[in-house]
């Protein structure tokens, strides 16, 4: 019993001892987690420097240390992350947000998060890319602008019509028929400068996402591919700028902290002034040529809580084209010197919320305008042409977590279209031109969704999802009824029917189902099957090689019915070298229906009949996708290879409403093979050098069968459309970025890019044309003679500047 009682007294003592230790000692609390995503990073270190203290944060993120009063030097590490030191002063308990940056130097192009780095093999994805901004700035330039779109280009079964073509072909599908989305807002062009360069700052873009063909039930819209463009979140540690200076374009980035840990933002803006290349050019036409364009992005981010956050993402750009000389025939109207503009303002605000540990809420209001307009200062034919797309939508998308082996998502959106087709005005006192506007077009597309991503065992996984769409075409308007039996023509119009503003006009619904199957087969491969169905209610209007940013678009209605794809594919995927490699092999078959083509020489741009010039019918798209990516290493990169036909069949009840006397044929931008390549090569910490390489088959143009006289002058007869290809497209870019000292400590850093474009100058063809030679020794000899437009045919040097401090 002494010994028991001697026991309890040194037990007292030592509790005493140890509760006076902790009296004196503070508690330093914190969480760590990656600057971009705001994602917590889990199983990060800290340490004490010159001493054993030290602990590895929790599944939150989060860490409790506990240190004697005093100064001390705090060092935080995790794996793919540049470490970092924060001095402290310990006179009293501190809770502290640590915020990594990932080190593009060592991951490259790896993608951070939690992404598990089999993530290609072990999720249901498919037809599915995605590249971080790291990856895009190494890329060789045009002009040393990075561009975010122009680098989708790379990726197996993109394409486009040629260089100075805005938008991109994916799958077989037009330019209209991709949603392109940043930070939720969509996009209606995504060229400045026609086409030559993306309308989106690289330096706010945080990375990319195309949706080839497992297209995530929570998007609708679009009946080929999904470009969901991602913004980063501004800095919430301290005020940075940075920025670039280039040979057509400025470039500046404030980003920091309103309120700590509370309000951050970042404004971000860029200006050409490319008119000074043109004044170089000895051709009088280009010499007096004028282009220059700016953006300007903002983002404000405010976080109430650790679960609470509210967004506001801003963008406005425009556009100003001037031609010396040229004819506006398609809208009979001859200019000496045509201006064109155009214009995109978008809003998104987005409220975010953790509702519990398994579900997650996120409501955004979305706001858009695009504008165009084409006008002339003649005082004789001085005009102006205006045209408009406003865009709202309200949508919520809910995330819910029920076990570990289901994902659900679930929401809905509402999208309100109103559009202004063209309003043509005179421009001049004196000018001859008459007011004439085509009345607006009005619908509404409403969307519910559900999916379910569940791992049935650790062999197959799959995603089911469907998505009910419901669109109605609202007045006011006018509906003309045609006579029965002959083609719609202004001269068939036999009855009107005008409807009241917001009335039902017509409305079409259908459900969009999205199947995903995957199953693993051994440890590091995987076959995914996905099927999936999408409507389209809306498209731009143009019967040109490239679709213009002035041309039209037009909703479904009566007579216009939505395009609707049905795509099935089927994929293997498997990885290399503990995940260094990672390679697929995709096939895939598209289903068309309602496809759009236009009857010859229509004139659209001014209609007021789209109906009369506006065919629709079938098509069909089919391929093979090759893809090996490096993603480990001083060599990194990927290999793509793909091959692909895209037909329609436009076949009517008359034969003015065929095409090619009802057979199948290429579409316009129809491009067999197409072979990608891109490199990059990290020598040290400082220099990088990067190299592009592209080749695809020409796309198909239409030659004049034979030739007729009028009033004697020959004119081409054309009857086989797209029956022939123009040359074989191919390209090689290189760059070299050097970096600046990272032994060296200074807030400034510098970074210099060399960039070729089109290094052995090669005069790839946009098109080809004819013209008939009508003077008196081409009359005799009956010649129609061929040209070849190449837009970029020579070398094309770069450099730039970027800046950080």
């Amino acid at each position: 019993m002494v010994v028991s009682y001697k026991y309890l007294k040194l037990l007292v003592f030592c509790l005493v001892a140890f509760n006076g230790s902790l009296a004196q000692s503070l508690l330093l609390s914190g969480k760590v987690f990656d600057r971009e995503s705001k994602i917590p990073l889990v199983g990060a270190n800290l340490s004490i420097r010159n001493s054993d203290l030290g602990i590895s944060t929790d599944s939150l993120g989060q860490f409790d240390l506990y240190v004697n009063p005093g100064s001390y030097v705090l060092s935080i590490s995790y794996v793919g992350y540049k470490s970092r030191t924060i001095s402290l002063q310990m006179d009293q308990n501190r809770n502290i947000r640590i915020a990594l940056t990932e080190d593009i130097g060592v991951l490259n192009e790896v993608s951070v998060s939690a992404e598990a780095p089999d993530k290609n093999i072990l999720s249901t994805d498919i037809g599915v890319n995605k590249i971080n901004i790291g990856t895009i700035s190494k890329l060789p330039t045009f002009m040393g602008e990075v561009d975010v779109v122009k680098s989708v280009l790379l990726l197996p079964g993109v394409t486009n019509v040629g260089e100075g073509a805005s938008g991109i072909n994916v799958r077989g599908g037009n330019t209209d028929q991709n949603l392109i989305l940043m930070d939720d807002a969509p996009f209606f062009n995504s060229g400045h400068l026609l086409g030559f360069f993306s309308v989106f700052n690289p330096d706010v873009v945080k990375d990319l996402t195309l949706y080839k063909g497992g297209i995530p039930a929570k998007y609708g819209g679009r009946a080929s591919s999904v470009l969901d463009i991602k913004l980063k979140n501004p800095e919430t540690e301290k005020w940075s700028v940075s920025g670039g200076i280039g040979l057509v374009a400025n470039r500046l980035l404030i980003e920091g902290p309103v309120t700590e840990n509370k309000l951050s933002m970042l404004m971000a803006a860029r200006i050409s002034y490319p008119d000074y290349l043109f004044r170089i050019s000895s051709d009088e036409n280009i010499k007096n040529t004028k282009a220059n364009f700016y953006d300007l992005t903002t983002k404000l981010d405010h976080q109430f809580s650790e679960k609470s956050r509210l967004s506001f993402t801003g963008y406005l750009s425009k556009d100003n084209f001037k031609l010396s000389n040229d004819s506006l025939a398609n809208i009979e109207i001859n200019a000496t010197s045509s201006k064109y503009n155009w214009q995109t303002s978008n809003a998104t605000i987005a409220w975010q919320k953790q509702i519990s540990d398994k579900l997650y809420l996120k409501t955004s209001a979305i706001y858009g305008l695009y504008e165009t307009t084409i006008s002339s200062p003649d005082s004789s034919n001085a005009f102006r042409l205006n045209s408009d797309i406003k865009y709202k939508s309200l949508k919520t998308d809910w995330n819910w977590y029920p076990t570990s082996n289901h994902e659900v998502n679930f929401g809905l959106a509402i999208k309100l279209y109103n559009i202004r087709p063209g309003t043509l005005q005179p421009n001049h006192s004196a000018s001859s031109i008459r007011f004439f506007e085509i009345p607006r077009d009005q619908g509404i597309e409403s969307g519910i969704y559900v999916s379910d991503q569940w791992e049935i065992n650790d062999i197959f996984s799959v995603q089911l999802g469907a998505r009910y769409v419901q669109w109605n075409t609202l007045g006011s308007g006018t509906q003309y009824n045609y006579v029965q039996g002959i083609p719609k023509t202004s001269e068939t119009i036999v009855d009107t029917l005008t409807f009241r503003n917001g009335e039902a006009i017509k409305s079409y619904s259908g459900v969009e189902p999205r199947i995903s199957v995957k199953m693993n087969v051994g440890t590091n491969s995987s076959i995914k099957l996905n099927y999936n169905k999408v409507y389209q209610f809306i498209q731009q209007v143009s019967n040109t090689t490239s679709a213009m940013p002035t041309d039209r678009w037009q909703l479904s209605n009566e007579y216009i019915k939505p395009q609707y794809v049905k795509q099935v594919s089927l994929g293997y995927f498997r990885n290399f070298m503990n995940n260094a490699f990672e390679t697929s092999a995709e096939i895939y078959y598209k289903d068309i229906s309602n496809a759009t083509d236009y009857k010859d020489g229509v004139n659209l741009l001014l209609n007021p009949l789209p109906e009369t010039a506006m065919l629709q019918g079938k098509g069909r798209s089919y391929g093979a996708e090759l893809y090996i990516k490096k993603i480990k290493g001083l060599v990194t990169g990927w290999l793509s290879y793909t091959y692909s036909q895209t037909h329609l069949k436009i076949n009517g009840s008359f034969t003015e409403e065929n095409i090619n006397q009802g057979r199948w044929y290429a579409a316009n931008y129809n491009s067999p093979n197409n072979v990608n390549l891109a490199i990059n090569y990290k020598s040290d910490n400082r220099v990088t050098y990067s190299a592009s390489f592209t080749y695809r088959t020409g796309r198909p143009y239409t030659v004049p069968e034979d030739k007729y006289v009028v009033n004697g002058f020959y004119i081409p007869n054309y009857i086989g459309r797209n029956e022939n290809r123009i040359p074989d497209y191919h390209r090689l870019d290189l760059a070299v970025s050097i970096d600046s000292n990272p032994k060296k400590m200074s807030h400034f850093k510098g970074s210099w890019t060399f960039s070729l474009y089109n290094v052995y100058a090669r005069k790839n063809a946009y098109s080809v044309f004819f013209k008939t030679k009508n003077n008196n020794y081409a009359l005799g000899l009956n010649k129609v003679k061929a040209y070849k437009l190449s837009v970029l045919g020579t070398i094309f040097p770069s450099v730039t500047y970027n800046f950080n401090f």
